[in-house]
């Protein structure tokens, strides 16, 4: 039977190990999930309340505890790591705070007709999970995913296994029934015996492209419906301003929040000619200044990648970028003793046959475009076989609402870093998403919208 290693990124030492489950047991995690579903359908929206505000309790009792924990597994800088699960405690809040709203019972009369909608749960729900933000994109699904009254079973990501666990252990502390919510330990080639499973209703998915799709193709096989969270290239834009100096910084802590390692952080940035040499070179400057170190010391601005090879895959895409022409302005190294480290890398004069341009970098490796004028930079931006998010900086803000009206992506930041909130739709188009996470949609996306005609 194949384990699963909990990894020290900084140090490489083993934390943990984890035996995967065998297709028997994986058949019976899911009849467990499918009882569950039966009572808990059943359960008031007054009692899911209450035990999700209990979950966000615990939690955010736990916050240190499990911050500790998501750094030591995956390399999260220990204060974004914080900062994160405040954020999951407040989209529990939020969810729970709102479920009858969004999930009540609507009378209706319609053209003569009158009626009734409900929203029905499906069953059993059948989440992946991506291993940059252990604790936050799987909760961020299961909450409403659960809330809205189905059971999950959810698959996470290899390398971070005691986060996995930590997640079922909360939703088991703070009451919740057992079978409403269960990790499951499995190789990605189980995926198919779950889907395939009658009782599993939909899938829901955050990763890569090349997961998305092999998701995708088997739910499409056995007549499941999907949400995909995939990734991202997504633009800076720099209109009009009078501040390059402060711009360039904007624009690093667009590339480095969260490490870089983010599907909606900023990875191209287009910038008008008058201003491309003075922004290269602040950003330079900038990205120089980031420190290499153990993700648990605060002053560290650089962590180790939540793998090693990870590191050579993001060096190998850089170094094609440099043969095809880009200007390595800083980094391009590895570092570390188990070459666990990759410097903060700014590419300049980058152009559309590059390979940072068109393939997402999943590290502050910045890569700097120029543009002739503003109606260039929002073609360029929209030049992209990816579309979740992007970003308008500059002093105008009436021009930068009007490009932002032009860009494609789901959600468009005008002077701040791309994020999310639980009440605001996140997604996008191309091969960025399928669907939608968050908000009324989200809560929404996994029921049956019934209609009553009386």
């Amino acid at each position: 039977m194949k384990k699963l290693q909990s990894i020290n990124t900084y140090s490489g030492e083993v934390l943990a190990e984890y035996e995967t489950l065998s297709d028997a047991e994986i058949t019976q995690k899911i009849e467990l999930a499918h009882k569950a579903f039966q009572s808990w359908r059943e359960t008031s929206f007054a009692e899911r309340k209450e035990l999700f505000h209990r979950l966000a309790d615990i939690t955010e009792e736990r916050i240190d505890e499990l911050a500790r924990l998501q750094t030591l597994e995956m390399g999260m800088l220990i204060w974004p790591s914080r900062k994160g699960l405040e954020g999951t405690v407040k989209l529990m809040r939020w969810f729970a705070d709102n479920v009858e709203t969004y999930l009540g019972a609507e009378e209706f009369e319609l053209n003569g007709t009158s009626g009734k909608y409900l929203y029905d749960p499906l069953g059993v729900i059948y989440g992946i999970g991506p291993w940059n933000f252990p604790f936050n994109q799987v909760l961020r699904a299961a909450v409403p995913n659960i809330i809205a009254g189905n059971t999950q079973v959810y698959k996470h990501a290899s390398n971070v296994p005691q986060c996995a666990a930590a997640i079922e252990q909360l939703f088991l502390d703070a009451g919740f029934p057992e079978g409403v919510y269960q990790n499951i330990f499995i190789s990605a080639s189980q995926s198919e015996l779950i889907l395939a499973h009658k009782y599993v209703a939909w899938v829901n998915l955050t990763g890569s492209e090349g997961a998305g799709s092999a998701i995708w193709a088997l739910a499409g096989k056995y007549l499941k419906p999907s949400v995909l969270e995939l990734g991202g290239n997504d633009a800076f834009v720099l209109a009009s301003h009078s501040d390059t100096k402060k711009m360039a910084r904007e624009a690093v802590n667009c590339r480095v929040s969260f490490w870089g390692q983010k599907c909606n952080s900023s990875k191209r940035f287009i910038v008008l000619a008058e201003h491309y040499d003075e922004f290269v070179g602040e950003m330079t400057a900038y990205m120089k200044s980031l420190k290499l170190g153990d993700p648990l010391d605060e002053t560290t601005t650089l962590p180790p990648l939540a793998r090693t090879d990870l590191v050579q895959e993001v060096h190998t895409q850089v170094q094609k970028t440099i043969s095809e022409g880009a200007r390595l302005m800083c980094g391009g190294e590895i570092f570390g003793e188990r070459w666990q480290f990759y410097t903060g890398t700014v590419l300049a004069d980058v152009t559309s046959e590059m390979t940072s341009y068109r393939e997402e970098i999943f590290w502050p490796v910045a890569s700097i475009i120029k543009s002739s004028s503003i109606e260039e930079s929002v073609k360029i931006a929209n030049d992209s076989d990816f579309g979740l998010s992007a970003v308008v900086y500059g002093d105008d803000i009436s021009e930068c609402r009007a490009i932002a009206e032009k860009l494609e992506g789901g959600m468009i930041f005008i002077n701040a870093p791309a994020g999310s909130q639980p009440h605001l739709p996140f997604g996008g188009v191309k091969k960025s998403w399928y669907g939608k996470e968050n908000g009324p949609e989200w809560l929404r996306a996994f029921t049956n919208k019934k209609v009553i005609v009386y």
